[in-house]
C-alpha cells in the first residue's frame, strides 16, 4: 500500500473553508485532493482558500486538479484563492502563467476576508 504523501486539514475562517495542504500534490495524491475540493464545493462552499505554504512539490496533475477545482467553484459562483509563499511552488505558478488565473494572498486571513467580501456581493 502506498503511503499518502499529502495531508489536508480543513477549517473555517471568516465563514470560508481553508484547505491546508502539506506534502506533495502529484498524480498519486491528486484524487484525494480533488475529492476534498469537490466535497467542499458541493457542500455549499464555492469559495475556498487553499493554503499551499507547506506543499513541497506540485506537478502538472496537481495544477490540473487546481484548475478543475476552480472551474467547478466558478460554476457555483465561487472562487478559489491560494496562499502560496513557498518559493519552489510559487515559481511553478509563475512559469505556467497560473499566477494570473488564481488570486494569491500572503495569509489565510487576508484570503478569507477577500472571499467573504466577494461572497457578500454576489447575488444568492
Amino acid at each position: 500500500m502506498m503511503e499518502m504523501d499529502l495531508r489536508i486539514d480543513t477549517r473555517m475562517v471568516e465563514g470560508i473553508p481553508i484547505l491546508h495542504l502539506s506534502g506533495e500534490v502529484d498524480a498519486y495524491t491528486c484524487p484525494f485532493f480533488r475529492e476534498a475540493m469537490i466535497d467542499t464545493i458541493e457542500n455549499g462552499n464555492p469559495n475556498i482558500v487553499i493554503n499551499m505554504d507547506d506543499v513541497e512539490y506540485i506537478d502538472s496533475s496537481g495544477l490540473g486538479t487546481l484548475v478543475g477545482g476552480l472551474k467547478r467553484a466558478s460554476e457555483k459562483g465561487g472562487k478559489i484563492a491560494l496562499v502560496c509563499n513557498a518559493p519552489q511552488v510559487r515559481k511553478v505558478f509563475e512559469i505556467t502563467g497560473l499566477e494570473r488565473v488564481f488570486v494569491m494572498f500572503e495569509s489565510e486571513e487576508e484570503a478569507a476576508k477577500n472571499l467573504a467580501l466577494l461572497a457578500d456581493e454576489s447575488p444568492s
